[in-house]
């Protein structure tokens, strides 16, 4: 028996969820209903208080002397990205993070860095 993403399991009812409308719709309300659902999938940006902001310019400041691995998460369209490499400087004028993961080195907004988080 093959699942589908759309059944859900209610209790000891198997409900075909909206599998079951499929038929009568339209390709636009098929089209609206997953722009919906993409609407309710995304993270709002996290609202960093003071201490937030203070923790993480600490962490990255530890991470770019100790030239330790970090993890960083990144807030860009809706969604959280991970890197993983070491800090190796920070550009105020371009207000960025540039590090160095195992391929190459690259570049971060301050912006959009939601977290710093040391691995060692």
């Amino acid at each position: 028996m093959t699942t589908n993403r759309d059944m859900k399991q209610i209790g000891d009812v198997q409900d075909r969820g909206k599998l079951k409308w499929t038929a009568l719709m339209l390709p636009e309300h098929v089209r609206m209903l997953r722009d919906w659902m993409d609407e309710d999938n995304r993270i709002q940006r996290p609202e960093l208080d003071e201490f937030d902001l203070q923790t993480l310019q600490e962490n990255i400041e530890i991470a770019l002397m100790r030239r330790c691995e970090v993890e960083i998460q990144v807030w860009v369209e809706f969604q959280f990205y991970y890197y993983v490499g070491k800090i190796i400087s920070i550009d105020v004028r371009k207000r960025s993070v540039i590090y160095d993961d195992s391929l190459s080195t690259k570049r971060l907004q301050l912006d959009e860095i939601t977290s710093v988080r040391l691995m060692d």
